[in-house]
């Protein structure tokens, strides 16, 4: 860089194109340090999100052949106590963290006792609605209506003898407390269960479930099922009023076949939600079904 003396000034003087290429210079060594800065932020991901007391673990079933991953939530003294734990088994992975929220919200709400949730989620996630369709569905489903199914009997199998038995080798749990949570398809597995297994969940929680017109789990034989439940249980079931699929329907009509049997040993109610949809009525009847079933006894 070339400078002159200026004779009112002691230090050099710059000269013009100087003074331009400081002005071009600066603002492109900004522009790089900027641009340079951002680059290495893109490369240093954020960490994950976590949530507290839970964990993720993956078995798999030996007759079915699949695995299937388990979102486990812990109360939130489990680390610390020595209790035994009633568990909640919730079938779908994506109420995962739904439940877990209401873990956490139960600490303050007291409207029901600490579980052990045990969220059971079809692996891999990219093919869970058809899996589940197969592992929840007792009988075929029609072509018209998505196919597969048949499945329940197998999945109902790994729960009795693989799952649960892990589960409470594992985890300090109650083998006498044991609940059910399904929605759709998932509620229609879980009055399958109510029927063929009726002491391995005590308390279940049936929510728009996926009643077809003229489905098995209200035929002859269930009836027969039905009338001779004698194990004690809590069923909460429900529907929107707006199941855009037709299930509001069939689910009445299932509740109305509960009060004519009147199953001895069924503790149940049925709540219709008004406005709400197949969807968005999860939002609503879960947390209630679970206060419910989980209320004191009087």
């Amino acid at each position: 860089m070339s400078t002159k003396m200026n004779k009112f000034c002691r230090g050099p003087v710059l000269k013009l194109e100087s003074v331009y290429m400081i002005r071009l210079t600066a603002p492109i060594a900004l522009a790089t340090l900027l641009l340079g800065t951002a680059a290495a932020l893109a490369q240093s991901p954020a960490p994950p999100v976590t949530l507290a007391d839970t964990e993720q673990r993956t078995i798999t079933a030996s007759k079915i052949g699949r695995p299937y991953d388990l979102f486990i939530s812990l109360p939130e003294n489990y680390s610390t106590s020595k209790q035994s734990y009633p568990v909640l088994y919730v079938l779908d992975g994506w109420h995962f963290p739904l439940m877990a929220f209401l873990q956490s919200n139960n600490v303050y709400s007291k409207r029901m006792p600490p579980v052990i949730i045990v969220n059971i989620g079809q692996s891999p996630a990219s093919d869970a609605m058809a899996l589940r369709a197969q592992d929840f569905s007792p009988t075929p489903i029609p072509q018209s209506l998505g196919g597969g199914g048949g499945g329940a009997a197998m999945f109902l199998d790994f729960l009795e003898n693989e799952l649960i038995p892990f589960i409470d080798r594992t985890y300090r749990t109650n083998p006498a407390d044991r609940g059910l949570l399904g929605h759709s398809m998932g509620g229609k597995f879980a009055l399958y269960a109510l029927e063929q297994r009726p002491g391995l969940f005590q308390r279940i929680v049936a929510a728009s479930p996926a009643l077809f017109p003229d489905d098995p789990l209200m035929d002859k034989t269930a009836r027969r099922a039905l009338s001779a439940q004698s194990a004690p249980v809590r069923l909460d079931l429900s529907v929107g009023s707006d199941d855009e699929l037709g299930f509001t329907k069939t689910t009445t009509e299932f509740a109305q076949l509960l009060d004519e049997l009147k199953p001895k040993g069924l503790d149940y109610r049925f709540t219709e939600y008004p406005g709400e949809n197949h969807n968005s009525v999860r939002l609503v009847s879960l947390p209630a079904g679970l206060y419910w079933v989980y209320r004191p006894a009087r």
